[in-house]
């Protein structure tokens, strides 16, 4: 069968307009190797629309409706290559029942109604030109770049707040006063919704507003963290100064500093948390736990330092580098062994069509012997 419509002997009116159009466009029985004539196929399509429009006299509806297709399908790169694997058309479109369109039209001027089938059928294939299917491999190819860049980005982000905006004072104020006024602005655009729905607002339509807070609360917990003073060392380790001044001694003690405590951490996971689950529209308790979970591992090695986070980055982009080569890679070697399993499934279909019409010949040749 052809379009799911049965194919009649060679000597029908149904077979040969196909055959003949294929032949005068050019193509062979490897129709993916061949360069079609779309001019030559547009000429012998618009020759035998005329002869067997179901308008005219002697037309054939199911005649038609396999030009129409065919001319489809010799225009079609994707599709050419589809039959000539499988000796089906895969394509699903509303193409395939093109004199719906026909017979909704007076039959005064037919090659008026065949001109339009022909810029229809343009368009058509000019559609197919511009949207190109995607496989799944380049659906997951694409997921999986923006996954990995989405983190590289949050990964940024997370380090510019735990290397630089919570080791400053005023850098750490500013941040803590901007996360409480976007506080607030969610909290207002929120209630202005909810008075336009006339409803009220409970605690889990006030989780948005929270998670700055939540942000807030990691930012100060950092920054508090690098400020637990270290005892002052007694025994000679440099943690004072004696300077004379005059008949006196003054003592110029520094102060330093914890670079790391488990206050920070906190901080640092807490911020890491909210942040890989703002990545997701659905947070449920597992999902957090997960995330919580991953963000104290992280931050127990992180632990601030930049160089820490460099490395986490550049690790990241390498990860995105072979995204972007391993996948064309294997979508190339996976498109070549399903061609090839194809192509013994298309001889397969071939081989059964052929018995089968060798049956029916044989039938046809018995039933004519018995009449005689």
């Amino acid at each position: 069968t052809y379009l799911s419509i049965p194919k009649s002997d060679p000597s029908s009116s149904l077979t040969n307009p196909y055959l003949d159009a294929a032949a005068a466009a050019g193509s062979s029985s490897t129709p993916e190797n061949s360069i079609i004539d779309l001019d030559q196929v547009k000429k012998n399509y618009r020759r035998l629309s005329l002869k067997h429009h179901p308008d005219r006299r002697g037309g054939n509806e199911e005649t038609f409706r396999a030009l129409n297709r065919a001319k489809i399908v010799l225009s079609s790169p994707k599709l050419r290559r589809e039959y000539d694997l499988i000796g089906l058309d895969l394509e699903d479109d509303a193409e395939d029942h093109p004199d719906d369109h026909h017979h909704s039209a007076s039959s005064e001027n037919t090659s008026s109604d065949a001109s339009k089938t022909e810029n229809e059928d343009k368009e058509h294939s000019n559609n197919n030109n511009q949207n190109k299917t995607e496989t799944v491999m380049s659906h997951l190819a694409s997921a999986t770049l923006a996954g990995v860049l989405q983190m590289v980005v949050r990964t940024a982000l997370m380090g510019v707040v735990s290397v630089l905006l919570s080791r400053y004072t005023i850098l750490t104020i500013v941040t803590l006063g901007m996360l409480v006024f976007l506080s607030t602005r969610i909290y207002s655009a929120l209630n202005v919704a909810a008075k336009g729905a006339n409803v009220k607002l409970n605690f889990l339509s006030l989780k948005d507003v929270g998670v700055p807070l939540l942000i807030a609360v990691g930012v100060f917990s950092m920054f508090r963290g690098r400020r637990f003073v270290m005892e002052n060392d007694t025994s000679g380790g440099g943690g004072e100064d004696n300077q004379v001044v005059g008949d006196s001694t003054t003592t110029v003690q520094e102060t330093i500093y914890h670079s790391w405590t488990w206050t920070f951490w906190f901080g640092e996971t807490l911020v890491m948390t909210l942040f890989l689950a703002n990545s997701f529209e659905k947070r449920s308790p597992a999902l957090l736990a997960l995330f919580t979970t991953i963000s104290g591992i992280f931050a127990l090695w992180l632990r601030g330092q930049f160089w820490r986070y460099a490395t986490l980055l550049g690790f990241q982009g390498v990860i995105a580098l072979l995204v972007v080569l391993a996948f064309p890679i294997m979508e190339m070697i996976l498109e070549q062994i399903v061609e090839e399993k194809m192509k013994k499934v298309g001889e397969k279909i071939r081989a059964h069509d052929a018995r089968l019409r060798e049956l029916q010949r044989k039938r046809n040749v018995a039933a004519a012997a018995s009449l005689d």
